[in-house]
């Protein structure tokens, strides 16, 4: 599996990422990082709910990926406009926007895949990654991802969570992984455009806390019509 993210500027700079990953765990294959910052340590502000232990992972897997993105851009500011252009095998995503809006979906992917115990829960959602979905749809599968790992739990002789019981308790801790990571971050010297793609990030992350707000279900309940019906109506 490959996913590459483009970016042209208007003085005709270009910035390419060539996204590997293992066909069978998504694991994203790690960037050529020639210099670790120190800011890549894992034990360098690290995130309160992260569960490695230093003694067994020196870096931070997702601040070390990252640190190869955010090198390219600590000079830029986030408002800048950048066209954004997203190869995967079937499709072809292109975009023009703030460059913040262009980084967020690419860092939003490779946290996702590098290996963080609290982030590896979003493979799927890398798996099949919608670059520059909106909070709808992003809400949408979310919640499907969450009821399909249910019934893989089932099939596995493992208690489901089918009334998603978990849900916000996992969307939580992933918002505050969020900003754990924003405050590492920000150890980077240069302009704003990776802050702001991270709190990009961190909004999509508290989906948990509205995803099932009596609005939410009563905008969807139309769609879902079909399924309300006994199987004798028919």
């Amino acid at each position: 599996m490959k996913i590459t993210y483009e970016y042209f500027f208007e003085d005709s700079r270009v910035e390419t990422f060539d996204l590997q990953f293992d066909d069978e765990t998504l694991n994203l294959q790690p960037f050529p990082v020639e210099i670790d910052q120190p800011w890549t340590l894992l034990k360098f502000k690290q995130c309160h709910v992260c569960t490695l232990r230093s003694v067994e992972h020196k870096y931070c897997p997702v601040a070390r990926n990252l640190s190869y993105v955010m090198m390219q851009f600590k000079n830029d500011v986030s408002y800048e406009m950048v066209s954004v252009k997203v190869t995967m095998e079937r499709r072809i995503t292109e975009r023009k926007d703030s460059l913040q809006e262009g980084v967020s979906p690419l860092m939003g992917l490779i946290m996702a895949t590098s290996g963080c115990p609290i982030l590896d829960k979003l493979k799927p959602m890398a798996f099949i990654h919608l670059p520059f979905s909106n909070e709808i749809e992003t809400i949408f599968r979310a919640v499907s991802i969450y009821l399909t790992a249910q019934y893989i739990r089932m099939t596995n002789d493992q208690k489901p969570d089918w009334e998603l019981l978990k849900f916000n308790e996992m969307y939580s801790k992933i918002n505050q992984l969020n900003r754990d990571f924003s405050e590492r971050v920000r150890e980077i010297q240069g302009n704003d455009a990776n802050v702001n793609a991270l709190i990009l990030l961190d909004l999509f992350a508290q989906v948990g806390a509205f995803a099932f707000s009596e609005d939410w279900m009563k905008q969807l309940e139309p769609l879902f019509c079909a399924y309300l019906k006994d199987e004798d109506e028919d």
